[in-house]
């Protein structure tokens, strides 16, 4: 059904609609009954109640035939040339003199101004939007749908008509006037129902205006045509990944997670190259962000655009609202750390960019996820550094407490550089020479974590630690160990 035959139902519905609803409010509050002489009043209502539900009074009845009968004349005009279009030869439609005069003079204008429009654009190798072409493509679309109003039966004038339809709706893409294209198209595919590039060209367009029904289903209809059409060989791979992608992307679109991700899938099976596969792989990892939540995934696509942007304010209200409306743990952890890391490196929301790292670290220890898997660890390292860098701030205040506290928390898991944390520990507890050691020998089995000067005193520390126990064996080799530093 074409948009102009949707646009005049919804008029004539809305007409007959408004006049039916208009009318019911004639009628008078507080009108006593009238009672036919032999009936009560009890039949009445209950007849009146009936009358109500099956039929309207003879006026509205009337009315309502008036307008259906203007409905039917619009429809008609719609239509018209669709149904020159589709009919079939019968012997009462041969043309007269006069009509054989008048479709030579048409199809030849028509013929005459498409020559002069392959001719501006090169015989359509150089089909841009250039006036001159545009205004002889609209002459001969007016002349040829002339001609076939006279004789829908000619093949001649289809065959010019459809190429004056592809001339035009080429150039409406480029303006990107997609609505024109699309009517342009939809009159195309009632002549040439063989050429599946036409539904892809009608769906590309339908998917622009975000029509993604009428997308998909030209989308699909492409891919049937291009493989009903295969008479030689194989379809071509190439589009049926491209079909299937483009279906698959049209369900997403519409918010359709397990259906596009089935044929997406499909689509994968028919990729050429490793980026095809990836492409695929990463648009269903898209999709399954949060579980199948697509919405959720285009905020969140929002959210790294505000990242990308610097706009770290909008970024982390956008993050904020986000969490409510997510289903799955890893998608929420996810959020709450970007916004976190934000909130403590831009915004200066220390304390509460900490506490959310909190809760997270929180959540991932009720997983069954290791602490050096790929996709846990990064989260580890987040709150790793902020107890650490809060630590030294505290040291730095003199609050040893308080920094003992942020280090103890920072060593209890394995992070990056969980070595700087053992390396302050044993700076912090040096009174307690056993502490001090068990520390030490952490730092030195993380010692990648370190700065070359940081692992230098490590060793430093270890022989003056175990110097002060009696332990000269060991403190002797920490010694070489420091002395090697210094060369």
């Amino acid at each position: 059904m074409s948009s102009k035959f949707k646009f005049y139902c919804l008029i004539n519905c809305l007409m007959l609609g408004l006049t039916i609803g208009c009318a019911s409010f004639n009628k008078k509050a507080g009108n006593r009954m009238d009672i036919p002489p032999g009936l009560d009043s009890t039949t009445v209502v209950i007849s009146s109640k009936m009358a109500d539900e099956n039929f309207v009074s003879s006026r509205r009845e009337k009315e309502a035939k008036e307008l259906a009968k203007i409905g039917k004349e619009n429809l008609t005009q719609v239509d018209e040339f669709w149904s020159y279009l589709s009919r079939s030869v019968r012997k009462e439609d041969a043309m007269t003199e006069n009509e054989k005069q008048q479709f030579d003079r048409e199809f030849t204008q028509g013929a005459k101004a498409l020559k002069l429009v392959k001719k501006l654009s090169k015989n359509g190798k150089d089909l841009q939007p250039v006036e001159a072409a545009f205004d002889q493509c609209l002459k001969a679309q007016h002349h040829l749908e002339q001609a076939l109003r006279i004789n829908p039966f000619d093949k001649n004038p289809r065959m010019l008509l459809s190429v004056t339809y592809y001339y035009l709706q080429h150039h409406f893409g480029l303006q990107g006037n997609h609505a024109k294209a699309v009517e342009i198209l939809e009159r195309l595919i009632r002549i040439e129902k063989g050429e599946h590039e036409l539904f892809r060209l009608l769906a590309e367009n339908y998917l622009a205006l975000k029509e993604y029904d009428l997308a998909f289903s030209n989308f699909n209809k492409a891919l049937d045509v291009m493989i009903k059409i295969s008479f030689d060989a194989p379809p071509d791979t190439s589009m049926l990944f491209y079909y299937n992608h483009a279906m698959g992307d049209a369900y997403a679109r519409k918010y359709d997670a397990t259906n596009a991700v089935k044929t997406l899938k499909i689509a994968r099976e028919f990729a050429r190259t490793e980026q095809e596969k990836s492409d695929v792989n990463n648009y269903l990892n898209w999709i399954k962000w949060d579980g199948g939540n697509i919405r959720a995934s285009e905020v969140w696509d929002h959210v790294l655009e505000l990242e990308t942007s610097k706009n770290y304010a909008e970024m982390a209200k956008a993050c904020v609202n986000l969490l409510p409306s997510l289903t799955t743990n890893k998608a929420k952890i996810s959020v709450m750390h970007q916004v976190a890391v934000v909130e403590f490196e831009f915004l200066d929301q220390i304390e509460q960019a900490v506490e959310r790292m909190h809760q997270v670290y929180e959540t991932l220890s009720g997983t069954s996820l290791e602490s050096d898997s790929l996709e846990i660890r990064p989260y580890l390292d987040t709150y790793g550094a902020m107890l650490y860098r809060l630590g030294v701030e505290a040291l730095e205040r003199e609050d040893k407490k308080l920094a003992l506290a942020y280090y103890h928390k920072a060593a209890s898991f394995e992070w990056e550089q969980v070595a700087k944390v053992f390396y302050e520990l044993m700076g912090l507890l040096w009174n307690n020479s056993e502490q001090v050691i068990t520390y030490g020998e952490k730092a030195l089995a993380h010692h990648n974590g370190l700065s070359e000067q940081q692992y230098c005193n490590l060793m430093s520390r270890m022989t003056r630690v175990h110097k002060s126990k009696g332990q000269y064996d060991e403190a002797r080799i920490y010694y070489n160990k420091w002395k090697q530093c210094q060369e």
